[in-house]
């Protein structure tokens, strides 16, 4: 399997411009897609976006919420003939899960410090209940070496538009927040375990208060729309 990512070129593949132009459409027509705080998202140069993860829908989520192109890492199961091959298009590369895979972390390394964007999900694994889950310290480690900040994203609806274990879309809105730049060179160029656990900490308070944000605003849109429909039954 080869493990190395797309090579980053002046381009971008076109179907994956093509995404960017498609899904946020499809999402308006499903319910609703928002999107804010993308003046945070550094217009060149690399960075992490470290987001939550709720649904397999959330990796082009994120991608087409910004004008730039991401890197992603992918499960190495995922990366067979045909849909690896479609998925490597897409800037994905392959990471062995439950082990330090040093050849990927190496990889990331590389391409931040070449001035692309990578999405990593710190959780892991996807949320069963919404709720979000312990950060690992892959994000902190893999910015903080490449000397790129950290940009908290969170997401919330792509688990009603796409619910774990459904293959097609369902109706919901869907939001993405991106926050402040957490600078990963505040603790050096080199931090040890308890500062990139502190980095870690710091990036994970960030999606929590972004996704309570996005809560609060979803609640409100729902409450408003709820009284709307109630005043046009009654009249």
């Amino acid at each position: 399997m080869n493990r190395t990512p797309e090579p980053p070129r002046r381009w971008t593949w076109p179907h994956y411009r093509m995404v960017q132009w498609t899904l946020p459409a499809i999402l308006r027509l499903l319910g609703g897609f928002r999107v804010t705080g993308l003046e945070h998202v550094p217009a060149e140069g690399g960075a992490v976006i470290a987001s939550n993860h709720l649904s397999f829908l959330d990796p082009p989520v994120v991608g087409v919420a910004m004008p730039r192109r991401t890197y992603y890492f992918a499960k190495s199961e995922l990366f067979k003939p045909v849909f690896g091959w479609i998925i490597r298009k897409c800037y994905a590369f392959p990471v062995e899960r439950g082990a330090a895979d040093t050849r990927a972390l190496k990889n990331a390394i590389e391409l931040l410090r070449g001035g692309e964007l990578l999405t990593m999900f710190p959780e892991g694994t996807r949320s069963r209940d919404g709720r979000l889950g312990e950060f690992d310290l892959g994000a902190a480690l893999a910015a903080s070496r490449a000397g790129v900040p950290i940009i908290p994203c969170a997401l919330t609806g792509t688990d009603v538009v796409m619910p774990v274990g459904s293959p097609f879309f369902h109706r919901g809105r869907v939001a993405v927040s991106f926050g402040e730049p957490i600078d990963t060179l505040q603790f050096g160029a080199k931090p040890g375990k308890e500062e990139l656990q502190r980095l870690t900490r710091m990036t994970e308070q960030a999606v929590r208060a972004l996704k309570a944000e996005q809560q609060a605003f979803m609640a409100g849109a729902r409450q408003a729309h709820d009284t709307q429909s109630g005043g046009e039954q009654d009249a």
